[in-house]
């Protein structure tokens, strides 16, 4: 019979009797080894019985002719060499003692081995795979953008300051004005990178560092950002459902992906708010609260198709028909877990209309000295958005909060680890 070799941490040791189970943590999954006084060698069954949790171990040996494991295959050891030991853990990794999140994020580095966490980071890592593949064979082209900016992406006060030797530099907001200059070259682009927030929030949706999956397209409408959204989302929710098998049982999530999605306008999105008891005028933008609201409204996903303009970034487009609204869509998830999983829209390419849009914000077209300069040199029409990566986990995989879905997140209460 062919021997095999499987290294991993020791997460349980159980003796009985004459018999040392091990249960082994290996990269790919779960091993029981089970060592027999008398049918292993006496060093091997000595060494099973002194192993202690989270030691790390290789072990050479043979399949069990019988493979009666529950937890997952089993091996007869030949041979155990311990690569590192373990101090006992200061959080319960068996899944037996749930430890408060806090603590939790304090040994992340301990956490991430616990099988639930680290299902959640195999499926983010089919995500990033699907993305690009789906974007690709859309015919996009990937770029990688700065991350340390001269000025604010969306104005405001929401950046976090970095000096850049003798200068004032920022972290990047979104890739947002970096994306609107490539697509003039190459007429589909987009990234999967960091952006940060300085907000303050502390919701079950918000992180200060999180990633995005940042489009952009020239000669686009409105209907085909949603649909291009639409079937991205339809496609990750495939692939995950397809080939995370394992780890969507471990999670104990059931992943249908959506058959379709619905459309609703803004003063549609007030009624429905209305209706559920929110006290929301026109004009106002929608928090967390009025999200929640929303998304219970729908099972499958949806966009809001515009928003006012006095709640929109410079850069949108308004509606030469009706200059109160922006052509911003967001798209949501819908259900109980649903949240905002993306904005994006129809950009401004008049670079006179985008220095009327700035000063309205209280924004100096100075400031943007070389963006606005570029739409002085044929820009085309174009769109595109930013897809949250946590935001749309939190969805597919009913988690309680976007934390989890970040592998150290980072919020106003968590810098460390």
């Amino acid at each position: 019979m062919t021997r095999q070799k499987v290294c991993g941490h020791v997460a349980r040791v159980r003796r009985v009797g004459r018999i040392v189970f091990i249960v082994l943590r290996t990269f790919e999954g779960v091993v029981q080894l089970t060592a027999k006084r008398g049918v292993v060698p006496d060093d091997v069954w000595r060494n099973a019985s002194n192993l202690g949790a989270e030691y790390f171990i290789c072990v050479e040996g043979k399949p069990a002719e019988r493979q009666v494991a529950r937890v997952g295959p089993e091996i007869i050891p030949g041979k155990i060499e311990v690569l590192a030991e373990s101090k006992p853990t200061p959080i319960d990794l068996t899944g037996k003692v749930e430890a408060e999140f806090p603590t939790r994020i304090k040994y992340r580095y301990l956490d991430i081995r616990r099988p639930e966490v680290k299902a959640i980071f195999n499926i983010r890592s089919s995500l990033s795979k699907h993305t690009r593949e789906f974007l690709y064979n859309e015919g996009f082209v990937e770029l990688h953008f700065p991350i340390i900016i001269a000025s604010a992406t969306e104005g405001g006060a929401e950046l976090f300051p970095v000096k850049y030797f003798d200068r004032q530099a920022y972290l990047a907001q979104s890739a947002q004005l970096y994306k609107q200059s490539a697509v003039a070259a190459f007429g589909k682009v987009f990234t999967i990178g960091p952006s940060f927030r300085a907000e303050k929030s502390r919701t079950r949706k918000h992180l200060t560092e999180f990633w995005q999956i940042d489009v952009e397209q020239a000669l686009v409408s409105k209907e085909d950002l949603m649909d291009l959204q639409f079937r991205l989302v339809k496609h990750v929710y495939e692939k995950v459902a397809e080939e995370n098998e394992s780890d969507l049982e471990i999670l104990g999530v059931s992943l249908e992906p959506p058959k379709s999605y619905e459309k609703i306008g803004y003063e549609e999105a007030l009624n429905i708010l209305r209706r559920k008891g929110f006290q929301v005028e026109w004009g106002m933008d929608f928090g967390s609260d009025e999200e929640k609201a929303l998304c219970s409204e729908f099972e499958d996903p949806f966009f809001i198709t515009e928003f006012p303009a006095s709640q929109t970034a410079f850069y949108y487009m308004v509606s030469r028909e009706d200059p109160r609204y922006a052509h911003r869509i967001d798209m949501m998830g819908g259900g109980e877990y649903g949240v905002e999983w993306s904005s994006g829209g129809l950009r401004e390419h008049d670079p006179r209309r985008l220095r009327e849009r700035m000063r309205e914000q209280g924004l100096r077209p100075e400031s943007f000295g070389w963006y606005l300069e570029m739409f002085d040199y044929g820009v085309p029409p174009h769109g595109g958005f930013g897809m949250g990566v946590e935001r749309l986990l939190l969805t597919m995989l009913h988690l309680s909060k976007i934390h989890e879905a970040a592998l150290y997140p980072r919020t106003p209460d968590i810098l460390v680890p």
